[in-house]
C-alpha cells in the first residue's frame, strides 16, 4: 500500500501522514524515515519529534531511503518525510542526475512492494508559483516533479493538503470522477 501526501509549507501534510500511518500501524510501532539533516533544520525537526513522541521508531537517512526501507521488517508501516528534502539531498550532495534520482526512488518503491510495506510519502508542492529564472532551481523543481509523477502513478491513495484539509486526488488506485490526467487502474 502506497499513500502520497503533498501540500505547501506548513499545510498540515506531515500531521495528516503521521495520523494515517499511526492508524494503519494499530498497536505496532510505525517507522519514520526522516530525510532532513538535523544541522539544517534543528527547530523544525525538534517540533516534529515532539509531536510524534515515542510512538515511532525514527531513522535519520538523508540519502539512502531505499536501503533504509530494505532493512525494515516485512509488512511494516513506514512514513518518509520528506521527498522534497531527499531530492535536494541526492541532487546536490551526490550530484545525481534526473535518471539516477528516479532510479533510486523507483528502487524504494520496488523494495516497498517486495516487502509489503505500508508506505506513506510526504512531499512539498514547489511548482505552484511564478517560474524561476534560475537554472539550478528550475532543474531541482523539474526533478522533484518527476519524482512526484512516479509516486502518484504508483500510489494507491494521493492527497493534497490545502489549509489543513486533505483533498483526495486518487483513492484505492482510482482517480475520482472529473479528475483528468490519470488512467483509472
Amino acid at each position: 500500500m502506497l499513500t502520497f501526501i503533498s501540500g505547501g509549507a506548513r499545510s498540515g501534510k506531515s500531521r495528516l501522514a503521521e495520523q494515517m500511518a499511526a492508524d494503519a500501524a494499530g498497536d505496532r510501532k510505525p517507522f519514520y524515515i526522516a530525510t532532513a539533516r538535523k544541522s539544517e533544520m534543528p527547530e523544525r525537526i525538534s517540533i516534529h519529534q515532539l509531536d510524534r513522541g515515542n510512538r515511532w521508531i525514527t531513522i535519520e537517512e538523508p540519502l539512502y531511503i531505499d536501503a533504509a526501507a530494505g532493512r525494515l521488517p516485512d509488512s511494516s508501516v513506514v512514513l518518509i518525510d520528506c521527498l522534497t528534502v531527499w531530492t535536494s539531498n541526492v541532487m546536490f550532495s551526490e550530484q545525481l542526475s534526473f535518471a539516477e534520482t528516479a532510479a533510486r526512488f523507483k528502487n524504494l518503491l520496488s523494495i516497498s512492494k517486495r516487502k509489503n510495506l505500508h508506505l506513506f510519502l510526504v512531499s512539498n508542492d514547489v511548482n505552484e508559483g511564478i517560474p524561476l529564472k534560475n537554472r539550478v532551481a528550475d532543474h531541482y523543481i523539474q526533478c522533484l516533479e518527476s519524482v512526484h509523477k512516479v509516486a502518484v502513478h504508483a500510489a494507491d491513495d494521493v492527497y493534497e493538503v490545502l489549509f489543513g484539509l486533505p483533498v483526495v486526488w486518487k483513492k484505492d488506485g482510482h482517480y475520482p470522477e472529473g479528475v483528468s490526467g490519470g488512467n483509472n487502474q
